[in-house]
């Protein structure tokens, strides 16, 4: 075989390499960014994942006392793990502070001291987004969580929306689990009155 032959087949097959390892590199790199763009400031899903699990298997009962403008509710009862997923479903939109496009809009102040209690707070404030702050009050180490509290906004050309969320929690096994939630806020719609509504959960044995 002539020698041009096997320095071009030597040629390609560096080439080809070559090639090979730019584009691991390349993948490489990609999934270190994609890791680094979705890292999250909480893991708020596998929080209620935790919960309606825990609550459920150690049947806890819940006192819930809703209201909306004149209309009241008080209920007592045994939720299923539907049930709670039912309930705990609201808590879940705190995942929307996850989003890549808002990891860099959040400003983390960690710790600030509670001026109520003894906690410690871990605070996220951001401006324009729809979830403007969050705050873990926590005791001595953040994993000791006893309070999460947030607000949601959400504007459009029809309506207004705000809400304030609150969940609180006991220690059990060396885990937080919830011992009680609140939700309070309004809406207003364009051209109508604008509507409040407050609702409280109370877990007990």
């Amino acid at each position: 075989m002539p020698n041009w032959w096997l320095k071009r087949r030597d040629y390609k097959s560096m080439k080809t390499a070559t090639y090979g390892r730019w584009t691991l590199l390349f993948l490489l790199a990609a999934c270190s960014q994609e890791q680094k763009s979705t890292k999250k400031f909480y893991d708020f899903d596998g929080l209620i994942d935790e919960q309606i699990s825990q609550l459920s298997q150690r049947m806890r009962v819940l006192d819930k006392v809703a209201q909306m403008s004149t209309t009241h509710s008080d209920t007592t009862f045994l939720p299923t793990v539907n049930g709670w997923e039912s309930e705990l479903e609201i808590f879940r939109q705190l995942e929307t502070i996850n989003k890549p496009t808002f990891q860099n809009a959040y400003r983390i102040t960690d710790p600030v001291e509670d001026s109520k209690s003894n906690l410690k707070i871990r605070q996220y404030v951001a401006f324009d987004v729809p979830i403007p702050v969050v705050r873990f009050y926590y005791q001595e180490e953040f994993s000791r969580l006893k309070k999460i509290d947030a607000e949601i906004t959400e504007k459009n050309l029809l309506y207004t929306t705000h809400r304030a969320l609150t969940m609180e929690f006991d220690e059990e096994d060396g885990k937080p689990l919830l011992i009680r939630y609140a939700m309070s806020g309004f809406q207003k719609m364009v051209l109508r009155d604008t509507v409040r509504f407050t609702m409280k959960g109370q877990i007990n044995w």
